[in-house]
């Protein structure tokens, strides 16, 4: 089941998660602002941490293991990830997981992570910020088992009244409780701390803990103190644990709550009332607190309303997001200044059902825009603008750089100039959009409106003013004296291959969704992990080129060559090998060591050689994958020979074969494919000959294990 878990799948809390992507939206966005929400949700916590552990930590940079994660990842990957974890939860199936179930995690997992850094501070522990995040993420196991196996763990939950129930219960439906599910995750992160340890003992009777790391024990006082009935008796055994005094422990518990209900206050998260549990008939005692999982919660807030628009308010969010990202792809893409003023109109019309538009660009005086040539049957050239004048509409909206429409002011007289302008554009009223590139104006879209678009369009306006910036800066690029050539075509391949992983990333959400929806034995889940794997794979790919790092391993693993060899064989049958009529035939060596090398770039050697194998034999034939074992002295590794039993390749084009215009295809061949092979060989620090056979050709790799980087 570890090996299943995926943690961008658990659900965040829906009303940080709202305001998160918020900022996440703003053109100037700041990884503080960013951090200072995300930490108080500990499934989104969790999820940049993983992430970040499958990336180069940046040395330069220093503080908490979260700060580390967020400088790793950045603005775009934060924000990336804070739209899947919108998807996920728009689309959140688990059984017996509701709003209400995730603000009950979200409460306990925050009021703990505030215990924890008080109580921190009380024992002088130095560092108050990992206390903290030990705290968030102590329970982070049930919230993995829940997710990735819901049925089990709710027959687990059933009749569990305190804690030592629900870990046995654990173990005995999943075979793992959710302190050691919750640690081995942790331990994953390769984080330099006691984190891990102080998930899988926080539910250690006291005197178990009496002499263990500090970081352990506050964990799991913070975990009482969170869970003790308010006027209950304080167990003065796990007070011991840290010396604490009754009343200590009453005002740390006071100052968390205070900061909770801040939090509460901030997210306009609805307060929940609880009935008193059932009392079980008989109960193991000496049990130190109660485990609180009753299902039968109810809301009570007037708040509680309000909630129940937030899948559809963050499901608009979400979507006006990817709008604009598409609309910034095609306007920084247009080749020309027509090309962007046509992508202009087409995303307005498109997005926001805006038809007439008339653009105002620079003219040669400083500060005045003039109407684009053609636009209004030629009248709007003849239409300048000047940003100071203190009485038009026009000149209010560019100075103070957001949308403003007609209909909002109607006390304002519009000047003879907005009403020519409004009647170029030929609406009853008429909505001016700055076009701004790094503040400063780079021009004016004035589109036709009526009363209707007018109280539509008023709440989103900030979208609007998302697409002006937007504009506005692909305009700037345009507008912008021109460098050499190569640099802006290199500059925008790498825009193109960094936005791809955007929908890379959508795709495999909605893979993820349709998973959620299928039986847990349905066979289709092997297909859509092979489909799932290879996304990663291209994206791997992408952050290679965009890194500059050629054919350099991105993640390193130890990886079964038999089995990469069998699952590339299931990717490729039914698409490829089947379809040519082609038969497979492998001799795969039991004991071969494994191999230190990156999955994907290994992937791709396979792809290419059976791929080109395969093609080899237009008419049918027989496909032989052989691995062995070798041993030169000390030096141990593999060698992988694929053979087929094409017309084979003539000596003089076999002696260039590996250079990238040797191929003998026709259509849209490059002949690149095997020179692609052989820089991946390399980079992994192997060799790879070309072998002329009685009938076919065999191309051998051979490689050391472990494999080292090149």
């Amino acid at each position: 089941m570890l090996e299943k878990i995926d943690i961008t799948s658990l659900p965040a809390l829906p009303h940080l998660l709202l305001r998160l992507l918020v900022v996440c939206d703003q053109e100037e966005a700041q990884l503080e602002d960013m951090l200072a929400l995300l930490r108080q949700d500990q499934a989104l916590t969790a999820q940049v941490l993983a992430t970040a552990t499958s990336r180069p930590a940046k040395s330069s940079v220093h503080g908490s293991a979260l700060q580390i994660a967020f400088a790793t990842l950045g603005a775009e990957d934060i924000r990336e990830l804070a739209l899947n974890a919108a998807l996920n939860y728009i689309a959140h199936t688990t059984p017996g997981v509701g709003l209400n179930e995730i603000k009950q995690r979200w409460h306990h997992a925050l009021l703990s992570a505030h215990l924890a850094r008080a109580l921190a501070s009380k024992v002088a522990y130095a560092d108050g910020d990992e206390a903290y995040l030990a705290g968030l993420l102590h329970d982070i196991g049930r919230a993995i088992l829940w997710a990735h196996a819901p049925t089990l763990y709710l027959n687990a939950m059933a009749g569990a009244h305190d804690e030592a129930a629900l870990l046995a219960r654990e173990s005995r439906e999943l075979k793992i409780n959710h302190a050691q599910a919750g640690a081995s995750v942790a331990q994953s992160w390769g984080l330099r701390s006691f984190l891990a340890d102080a998930i899988r003992y926080h539910h250690e009777l006291p005197q178990r803990l009496l002499n263990a790391h500090v970081l352990v024990r506050i964990v799991s006082v913070a975990h009482y103190l969170a869970e003790v009935e308010a006027d209950a008796t304080l167990d003065a055994s796990v007070l011991a644990v840290l010396n604490l005094s009754a009343d200590d422990a009453r005002a740390l518990q006071q100052l968390a709550q205070t900061r909770l209900g801040e939090a509460e206050t901030a997210f306009a998260v609805a307060p929940h009332t609880e009935p008193a549990p059932a009392q079980p008939d008989a109960e193991p005692e000496g049990e130190r607190r109660r485990f609180r999982a009753d299902a039968a919660r109810t809301l009570v807030s007037p708040l509680a309303l309000a909630e129940q628009a937030l899948p559809q308010q963050l499901a608009e969010r979400v979507r006006d997001m990817v709008a604009i990202q598409s609309a910034k792809n095609s306007l920084f893409s247009a080749p020309d200044l027509a090309a962007w003023q046509q992508a202009l109109r087409h995303n307005l019309q498109s997005l926001f059902g805006l038809k007439e538009v008339v653009l105002f660009l620079p003219s040669s005086r400083e500060g005045v825009l003039q109407g684009v040539n053609g636009a209004a049957n030629g009248l709007a050239e003849q239409i300048q603008i000047a940003a100071d004048d203190p009485h038009s509409l026009l000149a209010r909206a560019l100075r103070q750089g957001h949308p403003l429409h007609s209909f909002q002011t109607p006390e304002v007289l519009l000047t003879v100039l907005d009403e020519q302008v409004m009647s170029l554009a030929g609406g009853a009223g008429m909505l001016c959009l700055p076009l701004l590139s790094t503040g400063k104006v780079a021009g004016l879209a004035v589109c036709a409106i009526s009363a209707e678009d007018a109280e539509r369009l008023t709440v989103r306006l900030p979208v609007l003013s998302r697409l002006g910036h937007q504009a506005g800066s692909a305009l700037g690029s345009k507008l912008s004296p021109k460098a050499p050539a190569s640099p802006p075509r290199a500059e925008q391949a790498r825009k193109i291959l960094h936005e791809v992983n955007n929908p890379l990333s959508i795709i495999k959400n909605y893979l993820r969704i349709v998973a959620m929806k299928l039986p847990q034995d349905d066979a289709a889940h092997a297909d859509l992990k092979i489909i799932s794997d290879e996304i990663d794979r291209v994206g791997s790919m992408l952050k290679g080129l965009l890194g500059g790092q050629g054919f350099a391993p991105n993640f390193v693993a130890n990886i079964d060559l038999n089995r990469t060899v069998m699952d590339m064989l299931s990717l490729l049958k039914p698409t490829l090998i089947e379809p040519a009529r082609v038969q497979v035939q492998t001799l795969l060596a039991a004991d071969l060591p494994a191999l230190q090398t990156d999955a994907g770039q290994l992937k791709q050697i396979l792809q290419n050689l059976i791929k080109n194998a395969v093609e080899a034999m237009p008419d049918g034939g027989k496909l032989r994958i052989v691995s062995l074992r070798t041993q030169i002295r000390s030096d141990v590794g593999v060698e992988l020979r694929i053979e087929d039993s094409g017309q084979g390749i003539p000596d003089a084009i076999r002696a260039r074969l590996f250079q990238p215009v040797a191929t003998r295809k026709g259509g849209d061949h490059a002949g690149l494919g095997l020179a692609i092979v052989n820089g991946l060989v390399r980079g992994l620090g192997g060799s790879i000959e070309c072998e002329a056979m009685p009938v076919g050709t065999a191309f051998i790799i051979r490689l050391p294990a472990p494999v080292k980087r090149s």
